[in-house]
Formats: C-alpha cells, structure tokens, sequence
C-alpha cells in the first residue's frame, strides 16, 4: 500500500483548503482515486494520473477529474514508493497547467530543504 502524504507549508496546506471549498461531489471523486492509487497494484497511468513529461517538471504528475463540467488537477511527486501531493487547482485553460507546474516546482524544492508533509488515510 501507497502512503499518501500532503505537503504543507508553514502548518498552511493549500490542498485541503482547496478540497474544503469544493463540492461533496469532487470531494468523493478525489477520494476515489487517492483509493486507487494507493493501491500499489495499481499503476500510475492514465485516466487518472498523468506523468509530466515537460522539462524539468519531469519529477511531477497529475491527478486528472472531471467533476459537474470542471476539470480539476492535482500535482504530486513520487518518493520511494510513497505520493505527496503537491498543489491542487481548476484547469480552465493551458496557461493554468504553466502556473501550476511551477508553483508545485518551488513547493517541491521548499519541500526538499525543509518542508513537512502529512501523511493522509483514504481508506
């Protein structure tokens, strides 16, 4: 099993806060899918996740859903075995993913010289 972890920042995390404020629909939704990919059985591969292949963003994937006509996307990084996630935002358009990748970029290296990540339970 996968163990799901949550970076937060300054005791501050942004993807709860973003999940708080969405509906129960994309919350059960996400839910979901941290289940299934924390299930080391299963690969992490489209639909639901994508691996960024951009540059130096190559470390980065996405959780992909479809909620009520939003598209909502979830950057993580793998280490080890284990998922932290990153940064969670509404794509409405491609410079949206540009943002995103390089504010989940600067996490992941704050992350690296002295974040703290939660660990989460989905099951």
């Amino acid at each position: 099993m996968r163990k799901i972890y949550i970076y937060r920042s300054r005791n501050e995390n942004g993807v709860q806060k973003f999940f708080e404020k969405t509906d129960e629909k994309t919350q059960s939704k996400f839910k979901s899918i941290l289940t299934y990919i924390s299930n080391e059985k299963n690969p992490l591969c489209e639909p639901y996740v994508k691996h960024i292949s951009i540059g130096r963003y190559r470390e980065l994937y996405e959780i992909r859903m479809k909620v009520s006509g939003n598209m909502v996307r979830v950057l993580f990084v793998k280490q080890d075995n284990d998922i932290v996630i990153l940064y969670a935002f509404y794509k409405r358009n491609g410079k949206d993913t540009e943002k995103a990748l390089e504010v989940a970029f600067k996490m992941l290296n704050s992350m690296r010289e002295n974040g703290e990540a939660v660990e989460i339970r989905v099951a």
